[in-house]
C-alpha cells in the first residue's frame, strides 16, 4: 500500500505546486521546507481537497491530520466514535470502545467527555489523530501533527504512530518543520522550495541536500543535542 504521485499540479491563489513525482509508502516521507515552500498544498493534494492536475493513486482509505483540525458538537468521545462508526461499521458500543481506547492512545482518556469544543490547540490536535488512527487507514497523511502538542508529550505520539504504521504497513507523508519528525518516523525525504521538489531521497541524504532552510535544521538540532559547557 502506498501513494504515489506523478505531474502534480494544485493552485491556491496565486501559489502553484508542480511536482513531478512523489511517492510515500510504509518507509514514511518527511516533507520539508520553509513557510509557503507547498508541503500543506501537497497533503490536501494528495488528500483530494483541493483541485489539482496530474495522476494521484492511493488506496481509498486514506486519513488526515492537519495543523489546525477542526472539531464536531459533541463529547470528544463521540468525535472519535462517529468515525469508527461510519469507517468499520460495527455496534454503536464497539464504536465507543474503539473511540475511548484510541483516546486513550493519544492521552485524551481523562476528557473524554468534554465538549471537543472546549479543548486547546493541542489537545485538539491529539483528537485529530485519535480520529485518523481509529479509523485504520491504509495511508495516513500529517501536517505538522505535534507542533501545539507539549514537547515532552510528543515521543510518545511519534511512536504510537510508528507503531501504527509498522503493524499495518500504511503509507506515511508526513509535512514538518521538525528534524525529530522526520528521522524518527521516515525513511525518505522530500524538500519543496516555491511550489517545487528541490531535493529526494534517503532521510540520511539531508545533510548533503545543498538546501538553506535544511541546513538550518540540521543546526537548530545540534544546538539542542550539544552539551552545555562547563
Amino acid at each position: 500500500m502506498g501513494v504515489i504521485a506523478r505531474g502534480l499540479v494544485a493552485r491556491r491563489g496565486a501559489f502553484v505546486l508542480d511536482v513531478a513525482t512523489f511517492a510515500a509508502d510504509a518507509r514514511g516521507t518527511a516533507v520539508l521546507g520553509p513557510n509557503g515552500a507547498g508541503k500543506t498544498t501537497l497533503l490536501l493534494a494528495l488528500q483530494g481537497l483541493i483541485p489539482a492536475h496530474g495522476d494521484v493513486e492511493r488506496p481509498a482509505r486514506a486519513a488526515a491530520v492537519f495543523a489546525r483540525p477542526a472539531v464536531l458538537r459533541g463529547s470528544t468521545w463521540w468525535n472519535v466514535a462517529v468515525i469508527a462508526a461510519s469507517v468499520l461499521g460495527g455496534s454503536p458500543a464497539q464504536a465507543r470502545n474503539a473511540a475511548q481506547a484510541a483516546l486513550h492512545d493519544v492521552g485524551l482518556e481523562a476528557a473524554a467527555e468534554a465538549d471537543a469544543r472546549t479543548l486547546s490547540t493541542g489537545q485538539r490536535q491529539r483528537l485529530a489523530l485519535a480520529r485518523a488512527l481509529v479509523a485504520e487507514p491504509h495511508v495516513l497523511l500529517l501536517d505538522e501533527p505535534f507542533a501545539n502538542v507539549d514537547a515532552d508529550a510528543r515521543p510518545a505520539l511519534r511512536a504510537l504512530v510508528a507503531a501504527y504504521v509498522a503493524r499495518s504497513g500504511c503509507a506515511l507523508a508526513i509535512a514538518t518543520s521538525s528534524l525529530a519528525d522526520a528521522v524518527s518516523l521516515c525513511g525518505d525525504a522530500v524538500v519543496l522550495r516555491e511550489g517545487c521538489v528541490v531535493h529526494a531521497g534517503p532521510v540520511a541524504s539531508l545533510r548533503t541536500a545543498g538546501d538553506a532552510y535544511v541546513e538550518a535544521l540540521i543546526a537548530e538540532a545540534s544546538l539542542r543535542v550539544r552539551a552545555p559547557s562547563a
